[in-house]
């Protein structure tokens, strides 16, 4: 079992595995419940269904925010619970390489936490690179990325929209927004609680996005929400329209409209040529709302290609990277000094 390449996306709202020749091996929701400080109870999807729901001896941890580890601890406990899942012992994880997907605008410190984490655990790594995230897309949308063609991609996350221009395999541009899926579900709350008086959860809040959101008025839409009254303090159900979730989420989408313009704005001619001829691909989990690529059609005049499956667009890129026979000498593979890591073989050298 040892030996292979596994592709990592340590997302915000899902931990997503590839491992070559048997595809995605993994997919659970970035959630770990932790009992008395130090003791697992729950990873992933069961984890995520005890959110709000557990006693004081019980920590329900999102270990990525914002697309970086904001819980150090918590997601080496959730990467080593995750893999013993898979193998059935870490041990039997060992020596396999790793190459994950990193978010372009972080830090350097916020990027070497992601290998120092597959570092530092337990499944012993052989070796371990990293590519842009924006890469990722462009390679599950199918372009060669290679050329000198200016590209453009928008993966409207869970806690972030990255925006990025990427030509001849290299990020030209980039910028990583606070606005996405979480901070849409965080205005729904907020604008039915307002407008209604009518207290709902996060889970909530997501099924009115998915069932009846929409990047546009006019939907015509209603879809019923239990909630606790904000002024007798007792349940309650109340129909809320699509309408409604629609004035509750345009400010955020048309910040995130304005920023894809701002880059636009400042990319050299050439490239805005580029994009012309190609459009803009989008991709991300909350790029299934309704509508987004009218609305984002409209604000740039340009087309606007959505991904098929965007939910899965990273890992399905770093799939395609993974099954590439050459892709260790790929260009947009990093392996610089701090990053490639080999720790199988005590002779071999850092490159």
């Amino acid at each position: 079992m040892s030996g292979k390449v596994i592709g990592v996306d340590l997302g915000t709202k899902r931990v997503k595995y590839y491992r070559k020749g048997d595809g995605i091996i993994f997919d659970q929701e970035n959630c770990i419940a932790i009992e008395n400080h130090n003791e697992i109870r729950a990873i992933g999807d069961e984890a995520a269904v005890m959110y709000g729901r557990t006693p004081a001896t019980i920590k329900v941890v999102y270990p990525v925010t914002r697309g970086v580890i904001a819980d150090v601890s918590a997601m080496e406990l959730y990467f080593n619970s995750s893999f013993k899942d898979i193998y059935g012992k870490t041990r039997r994880a060992a020596g396999n390489n790793y190459i994950v997907a990193l978010p372009t605008d972080i830090t350097e410190v916020e990027k070497r936490a992601f290998p120092d984490l597959i570092m530092k655990s337990e499944v012993k790594p052989r070796n371990i690179s990293l590519v842009d995230k924006p890469i990722c897309v462009a390679l599950a949308a199918g372009i060669e990325i290679m050329n000198a063609q200016g590209i453009m991609t928008v993966d409207i996350g869970a806690d972030t929209t990255e925006i990025a221009v990427i030509s001849l395999g290299g990020i030209v541009t980039s910028e990583l927004l606070p606005i996405a899926g979480n901070k849409f579900d965080k205005s729904i709350i907020s604008y039915i609680r307002d407008q209604c008086g009518l207290v709902i959860g996060k889970a909530n809040a997501e099924e009115l996005k998915k069932g009846i959101g929409g990047a546009l008025s006019g939907k015509g839409l209603t879809m019923p929400v239990n909630g606790r009254d904000a002024f007798t303090g007792l349940p309650k159900r109340i129909d809320i329209s699509s309408d409604m979730i629609y004035e509750a989420i345009k400010a955020d989408l048309a910040n995130i409209t304005d920023d894809i313009k701002n880059i636009l704005e400042r990319v050299a001619p050439e490239i805005s040529s580029d994009i012309i001829d190609t459009g803009i691909y989008v991709t991300g989990g909350s790029a299934q709302i309704a509508d987004l690529d009218v609305l984002f059609g409209e604000a740039t005049q340009l087309k606007i290609n959505i991904l098929n499956n965007p939910q899965d667009s990273v890992i399905a890129g770093l799939g395609k990277l993974i099954d590439d026979e050459d892709y260790m000498t790929l260009p947009y593979i990093y392996r610089q000094a701090g990053y490639y890591i080999k720790s199988a073989n005590k002779n071999a050298k850092k490159n």
